[in-house]
């Protein structure tokens, strides 16, 4: 059904079957030879929609009415879904989110990285989750507002800037779900307003930490800098009254314009430094990590050590390998190898971060491992002594490996590269900058996000036998 003109235009209102999902949750469909994006959809569900926006060769459309259901829906489990950004897909069942998390994988490898679907593990399912629910280990909330009108949650799906307030969450474990009720009304009574309601505002972020191997929760609240913190020792008492497991309460300030939630000074930390997180291995070991309060961790702690378990296997080292683990945050997946290879040399270019690293090391017993501050691709910064790599793996922010990296990286000429992403698009440009000297031999992909549109992948690139 088309309008009374019948010539798709913008406000056109068209009838569409929802075929499959693009990559970032969006679905799509096909109508007169143009590709048609819409948001909250799911594949097989028929639609009327609204032409939003047209372009020669694809349109975008806003979901009016679902006509016909699709066998794969499901029925949300939050409150707060289709109004908080945090969650797309809890109307799609989980075993259809995983499968379509794949495709979507699978197809941008072969389309930027030119990646044939004979590649081992290309065209599988995505490793599913092993919790759906309550396997996050850590929680951003923003603040937004003054009074009465303060709230704690999540950016409105759509705004970058408005905030709904979310009075718990059902990605967090039981134990600490009704910590953001809890901080709301304390706010709203502490005559102090957030950050972004305009001069002299105060609260900026609320971080919740729990491990999922000890149950112990930390909570982090980053305030604006004040000569007074007054509201804070209040909260705290709250919160510690409140929470049974809360071992750890931290204050920090940040002056930086950028909305993100790492506070720049430390003002007061109460109880324990840090929180642990064990992580189980399948030989039966396992390996545990020291949180901090701006540490970086991975938010999903069954899930990592199905990823880490993976980049292992994929790996497979040999007992004399040298392992170099660039970006590697306070030891994450090279420490999960230490005990399999010879050596793991950790690069990062946080002092703070390098630290920590050499704090888990200790923490495990682990004696074959050095973690330097360096860059890799400025040679100047990386101790001539050290041994050349066998296998580096590779575990960079959504941006991918800088060129001058990928460089260093072709002139060691390890015989293995174990890259890790969360963003397929930029680790398939990157294999292809390494073609002259690797292939993409085997790959996986992990759901660390279920719910959301975000996959992890596993590449493992082997060197040439020419080279």
């Amino acid at each position: 059904m088309t309008n009374e003109n019948n010539a798709l235009a913008k406000g056109s209102t068209i009838e569409i079957e929802i075929e499959s999902l693009a990559f970032g949750g969006q679905g799509i469909a096909r109508h007169e030879g143009l590709t048609i994006f819409v948001d909250n959809a799911v594949p097989g569900q028929v639609l009327r929609c609204e032409i939003t926006k047209l372009k020669k060769r694809f349109a975008f459309a806003k979901r009016l009415e679902v006509i016909t259901p699709s066998k794969e829906e499901a029925t949300p489990f939050c409150e707060h879904f289709g109004i908080c950004g945090g969650c797309l897909h809890q109307d799609i069942a989980y075993g259809s989110q995983i499968y379509w998390k794949g495709r979507q994988v699978s197809d941008t490898l072969a389309r930027i990285g030119k990646i044939t679907k004979d590649t081992e593990g290309m065209g599988q399912d995505t490793i599913g989750s092993p919790l759906q629910t309550g396997y996050r280990n850590r929680m951003d909330f923003s603040f937004q507002g003054y009074g009465k009108e303060l709230s704690v949650g999540f950016k409105k799906r759509g705004s970058e800037t408005e905030v709904v307030s979310v009075s718990s969450c059902p990605l967090l474990p039981e134990s600490c779900r009704n910590i953001p009720a809890l901080v709301e009304e304390y706010c709203t009574k502490s005559e102090f307003g957030t950050f972004r309601h305009g001069k002299g505002g105060y609260w900026r972020k609320l971080v919740v930490r729990v491990s999922h191997d000890s149950g112990k929760i930390m909570i982090h609240v980053i305030t604006a800098p004040s000569k007074t913190h007054s509201p804070i020792k209040g909260l705290e008492e709250l919160l510690f009254a409140k929470i049974p497991n809360l071992k750890t309460f931290a204050h920090s300030t940040r002056i930086g314009r950028p909305d993100i939630a790492s506070g720049e000074r430390l003002i007061s930390l109460t109880g324990e430094p840090f929180i642990t997180e064990t992580l189980k291995k399948s030989d039966g070991g396992s390996v545990s990590y020291k949180i901090s309060p701006n540490a970086f961790f991975q938010t999903n702690s069954s899930g990592a050590e199905v990823l880490f378990q993976r980049c292992l296997d994929i790996a497979s080292p040999a007992a004399t390998d040298v392992v170099y683990d660039l970006f590697c945050g306070s030891g994450g997946i090279g420490m999960f190898m230490a005990s399999n290879v010879k050596k793991v040399i950790g690069f990062e270019i946080s002092k703070e971060t390098v630290l920590s690293a050499r704090e888990n090391a200790k923490l495990n017993g682990i004696e074959n491992s050095q973690y330097i501050t360096a860059n890799l691709s400025n040679e100047g910064e990386v101790p001539t002594e050290l041994p050349k790599p066998d296998i580096i793996v590779l575990d960079p922010p959504r941006s991918g490996v800088p060129a001058p990296t990928l460089e260093r990286i072709l002139s060691l000429a390890p015989e293995k590269i174990v890259y890790v992403s969360c963003n397929p698009s930029t680790l398939a440009r990157d294999a292809e900058r390494l073609e002259e000297k690797y292939t993409l031999t085997k790959f996986s992909s992990v759901d660390m996000f279920p719910h959301t549109a975000h996959i992890e992948c596993i590449a493992l690139l082997t060197r040439h036998s020419k080279s």
